[in-house]
């Protein structure tokens, strides 16, 4: 009877089939929908038994994302398990033969597997990535190489319930509560802490002969995320789809991003230095400026309170100390009581910190000159070097706090960027500008 019965799992799998009746008889449960047949051996309650319902709302998303006419994946049919016990579904020959031992989902065209999840939201957000590799593979032909094919997938399984109820696609959490469990924000910010976060050449190098890992699944999300919603990247970043089934997808990538290299390296350091829940995109979108010589004694330049870094323009030659001066006074904060608007000086308000510093405080980072021209790489500042060190060599990672006035060093030829110390979700309360002057030490 054993081998009957194995015989008989082992034709089926063969056959591509599923047998709904077994499937039943074993205590697997069959969800329709329009695009997903799903199967799972978990008892019915809302959160599992919608499934198929968020799978429908999101193929039309992932069309209009990835370029496809929605006519042609009017007919798209996907078979998924959603598993608790890998045994039950083993033994009914439904398993994916190439990976049985997948960690946490598996996709092909046609099918997806999904293990439980310990919250609804991580759940949902693990079918619509697997989702997403499942529609990439049928209508694209390929998901590119790993850290495309898995930021993307990280991409579109962040989600949110609108207030509509409406499913959205390509949410950044606006908190830690609206993503329970999911945990991507804060492997990115531990690693920030530690001065560990991955260089944007690393994420680069994930491909897909080996397990992305934890960390891979949140800096390849941290780099779809920053390309998706940066609008300096966005039309190039979406326009990759075309290409994800090509070979030397890399090259094609950095070919797209072109003259924009330096830019993109220099947004990276920032936004993996400062990346947490609620960014704001925007506002911390870096504004550059064409390089102006550092010609006379003196120059001046006007910053925003509510945005990102902002590039004065000014070059400063190697070797030069350069006294910098602020005065000015903005909008940092709004009371969280009464909604009254918190004034603020470049040496910042000392009742509320932020990155271990007064909030609003004057900050400075040096862009070296060469990462203007020819998309060259950057110099890592912090490399091997101590503290004290990097005050000579403040970055976007390790900016240098001016306040009210501070000397810096520029040990090569570099572009001054500034702006005020905040969180990069709170820029939207600001308001505001700071007069700055340079003057040659």
């Amino acid at each position: 009877m054993a081998l009957a019965c194995s015989t008989a799992t082992a034709a089926l799998a063969a056959s591509g089939a599923i047998d709904v009746d077994r499937m039943a008889a074993a205590g697997v449960r069959m969800l329709p929908g329009r695009h997903l047949r799903l199967f799972t051996d978990l008892p019915a309650r809302d959160a599992v038994d919608e499934l198929p319902a968020v799978f429908d709302a999101a193929v039309p998303q992932w069309a209009a994302a990835f370029g496809v006419q929605p006519a042609d994946c009017a007919t798209w049919r996907v078979d998924g398990f959603l598993i608790k016990d890998r045994a039950t579904f083993a033994a009914l020959g439904v398993m994916p033969s190439e990976h049985p031992d997948f960690e946490n989902g598996f996709a092909r065209k046609d099918r997806l597997w999904l293990v439980e999840q310990p919250s609804d939201y991580y759940r949902r957000h693990l079918l619509l990535h697997e989702g997403t590799h499942a529609f990439m593979l049928s209508f694209l032909g390929g998901a590119g190489p790993g850290w495309y094919m898995e930021g993307t997938a990280e991409l579109f399984g962040s989600h949110a319930r609108q207030r509509d109820g409406k499913l959205q696609l390509d949410v950044f959490p606006a908190s830690r509560d609206a993503v329970p469990m999911w945990g991507r924000v804060k492997i990115l910010r531990d690693a920030a802490a530690a001065d560990a976060s991955w260089p944007l050449d690393a994420v680069l190098e994930l491909d897909n002969s080996r397990a992305v890992g934890v960390e891979g699944y949140a800096w390849s999300w941290a780099l779809a995320a920053l390309l998706d919603n940066h609008p300096q990247f966005h039309d190039r970043f979406r326009k990759l789809a075309r290409v994800a089934d090509r070979p030397n997808f890399n090259r094609r990538f950095r070919q797209a991003i072109g003259a924009d290299w330096g830019d993109l390296q220099c947004e990276w350091r920032a936004y993996a230095a400062s990346v947490d829940y609620g960014y704001d995109f925007a506002r911390m979108a870096m504004v550059h400026r064409e390089p102006r010589d550092f010609a006379a004694a003196q120059a001046a330049a006007t910053i925003r309170a509510d945005r990102g870094w902002q590039s004065t323009g000014i070059v400063l030659p190697a070797g030069g100390k350069y006294r910098i001066a602020a005065a000015g006074r903005y909008v940092i904060a709004e009371d969280e009581q009464t909604g009254e608007p918190w004034p603020c000086e470049p040496g910042g308000v000392t009742l509320r910190w932020h990155a271990g510093r007064p909030l609003g405080e004057l900050l400075a980072a040096l862009r070296p000159l060469t990462s203007l021209a020819g998309g060259q790489r950057p110099r890592r500042a912090d490399s091997g070097s101590s503290p004290a060190h990097r005050s000579f060599l403040p970055d976007f990672a390790h900016p240098q706090p001016i306040g009210l006035a501070a000397t810096i060093t520029a040990a090569t030829d570099s572009v001054l960027y500034l702006r005020v110390n905040d969180a990069p979700a709170e820029l939207a309360e600001n308001s505001g500008e700071v007069d700055v002057t340079v003057v040659a030490d």
